[in-house]
């Protein structure tokens, strides 16, 4: 089972490597017209939503799931809070984010893995028939270890078909937690608010130990 698990997290990572593979080769191909092409299209984007909230956490409960990284999204609530409230975006963000824990984790279980199961009958690999009885520690592992996008641990966790509830309880409040540490960092940076900037540094700076912590105590358990 850990070997299947293991190999499908690998696999959902090679997607994701090749889907960020085609789009630097599109930016190397396009030359300056597409940097400059995504720089005005980044600025339109960013004038958009910051000035239009509801659209904007609409954008971070949906957009993620395209693999579009989250984190420039949260810096835009960031500066959405700057001027409406930090901890009122906070908030918001943590809603929307659960919004896509839920639609990407069903997009998972459902109709992506009836697809990679056709696609897996033609070679001798197989998605696990049930999670491991260890799912929740590999749960916690995928959400805290630094550098793997959290949209990943979605359909990785979807794919092995973790419980709902479980996958909800492990999910939400480590990423409420660290959201709210982007969307606090970057209100105090574009608000002058350094109280804000400090708070939202410290917790993103516990998620990372706490990530660092479990990963060192599975290793040495291991060992």
């Amino acid at each position: 089972m850990r070997n299947q698990l293991l190999l499908l997290i690998g696999g959902v990572l090679a997607v994701f490597a090749l889907l960020f593979g085609i789009y630097f080769l599109l930016i190397e191909m396009g030359g300056d017209n597409a940097r400059i092409f995504l720089i005005k299209s980044w600025e339109v984007l960013r004038f958009t939503l910051t000035t239009n909230g509801p659209l904007l956490f609409f954008a971070i409960a949906l957009l993620p799931g395209f693999v579009l990284p989250v984190a420039p999204l949260l810096g835009l609530a960031g500066l959405w809070g700057g001027e409406n409230g930090p901890w009122l975006s906070c908030m918001y963000c943590s809603l929307a984010l659960t919004a896509n824990l839920s639609w990407t984790y069903w997009l998972a279980k459902g109709p992506a893995r009836g697809l990679i199961e056709r696609i897996l009958r033609r070679t001798r690999f197989r998605l696990p028939s049930s999670p491991p009885k260890n799912m929740l520690e590999w749960a916690l592992i995928l959400r805290l270890t630094p550098g793997v996008p959290f949209i990943f641990t979605n359909y990785a966790l979807g794919l092995i078909g973790m419980g709902f509830n479980s996958y909800l309880f492990i999910s939400i409040p480590i990423l409420t937690i660290t959201a709210s540490g982007y969307v606090l960092a970057f209100a105090g940076i574009f608000g002058g608010e350094w109280k804000y900037l400090w708070t939202g540094a410290c917790l993103i700076a516990v998620t990372l130990l706490l990530g660092r912590f479990i990963l060192k105590r599975k290793k040495g358990n291991a060992d």
